[in-house]
């Protein structure tokens, strides 16, 4: 099973949330999750993120338009501007391969 971690802050600090599947639209994902009293959404929030397994795609808009960073593979990624990805812009993302 592909997993994607997602971080609000460089270096994996802050809120994260964890992605299994293609996400079309961050605005459907609730930034503090259900319960947690912290509202939003993950819309432009990430800053690092980490590639558990999987081939993913990252895309500034939402409904995969405009990709950035190319396609990456398992791995710690600190800080999205080191990728090619800009920072707190991500909008959606797409898995290439499991």
């Amino acid at each position: 099973m592909a997993e994607l971690i997602l971080y609000v802050d460089v270096n994996f600090g802050g809120l994260h949330t964890h992605l299994f599947e293609s996400t079309a639209d961050f605005t459907q994902i609730a930034l503090g999750g259900v319960g947690s009293g912290i509202g939003g959404d993950w819309n432009d929030k990430t800053s690092s993120f980490v590639i558990v397994s999987g081939e993913w795609e990252f895309f500034k808009d939402v409904n995969f338009q405009f990709q950035q960073g190319g396609i990456l593979g398992p791995g710690l990624y600190s800080f999205t501007q080191n990728f090619g990805i800009d920072n707190d812009a991500l909008s959606s993302v797409r898995l290439v391969s499991q």
